[in-house]
């Protein structure tokens, strides 16, 4: 399941596992917009009316907010409440490579937990991490006890985590948020836009570029240099320096699709290129070979289209362009 221009439910940078609905509601209420599209949450309260009917507000609150649970957003297996590796599983598969794990230490309704040793789900979280031979999450645990460390600080390094990974989920806004926040506008800096699908947050990780580019028939990447991959390239990556007159022509093609334009006019390409005064024939000229060159960089030199006095990519030609993101706050 690709998260690269996915407009269904699919892996998102944040996964926060709850038992509790109104632990999910006072956190939905101090994140931002921003960090609400990229967030999944695994709701483990008790199946009934309260689950279903708070289930569906917080979609209809928090447009892109993405939600699993018994009843209501994304239906859960019952049998990730009864089978530990069932319930590892199910979260590692809703979370993006490098992303992070906001778990409740106390998960009530997961059957396999003893009630006596109930800080025992930061060994899910831990399998969870496992679970990615890639770039792995990281982990950080919610709890309203005190005196943890005493409790099961032990547990916690035996674990791998420290003891500070573990906040106080009533400072939402002075613990929580900021650690959040910090962590995703780190660790997921850049922003992929794809016509008709929402942004998506994007990590500087080679894990990540090659999902993109394996999705994608071609991906820009803004930046110093601009590079342009890759299925019309053959799997290949081209790089120009940041406002090379080819750099300029790729970002304007996939522009023009991304705002559903209806081409970029070959009298714009040209006298961007032609020497000053150059007389119209010259600067259609000079375009035409400019295209021309751009063509035969792809597998399919089709792709660029010429059309009613201006280049376009053709249609089904799927594209993104990737750029810095505009930290939440």
């Amino acid at each position: 399941m690709t998260w690269v221009g996915a407009t269904g439910f699919a892996r998102r940078p944040l996964v926060v596992v709850e038992d509790h609905l109104h632990h999910v509601s006072e956190l939905l209420d101090v994140l931002s917009e921003g960090e609400i599209r990229q967030t999944t949450v695994v709701c483990l309260d008790r199946p009934g009316p309260d689950t279903t009917r708070i289930t569906a507000s917080w979609l209809e609150r928090y447009p892109g907010l993405q939600v699993a649970a018994r009843t209501g957003g994304a239906g859960l297996d019952p049998a990730v409440f009864e089978e530990a590796h069932r319930f590892c599983k199910m979260v590692a598969g809703m979370l993006r490579p490098g992303g992070l794990l906001l778990q409740d230490i106390q998960l009530a309704t997961l059957g396999f937990i003893p009630p006596d040793r109930w800080w025992e789900s930061i060994y899910l979280a831990n399998t969870v991490r496992g679970m990615f031979a890639g770039t792995q999450p990281a982990c950080r645990f919610l709890s309203n006890k005190r005196g943890y460390e005493a409790t099961f600080g032990r547990d916690l390094l035996d674990a791998g985590f420290d003891p500070r990974d573990v906040m106080d989920k009533s400072d939402l806004r002075g613990m929580v948020v900021p650690v959040v926040r910090s962590y995703l506008n780190r660790a997921f800096p850049l922003v992929l836009q794809i016509p008709g699908a929402p942004d998506a947050a994007v990590a500087k990780t080679e894990e990540d570029r090659r999902e993109i580019e394996s999705q994608l028939d071609l991906a820009v990447w803004q930046g110093e240099p601009v590079e342009i991959g890759r299925r019309l390239l053959d799997g290949k990556r081209l790089s120009f320096k940041a406002g090379s007159q080819e750099a300029v022509t790729w970002l304007e093609l996939i522009e023009d699709r991304l705002e559903g334009g209806e081409g970029i006019p070959v009298v714009d390409v040209g006298a961007r290129i032609a020497p000053e005064g150059a007389a119209r024939a010259e600067i259609t000229n000079l375009a035409a070979r400019h295209i021309h060159g751009l063509r035969s960089r792809l597998k399919d030199g089709g792709a660029i289209l010429t059309a009613h006095h201006a280049y376009r990519l053709a249609e089904g030609v799927r594209v993104g362009r990737v750029g810095a993101r505009t930290n939440t706050d």
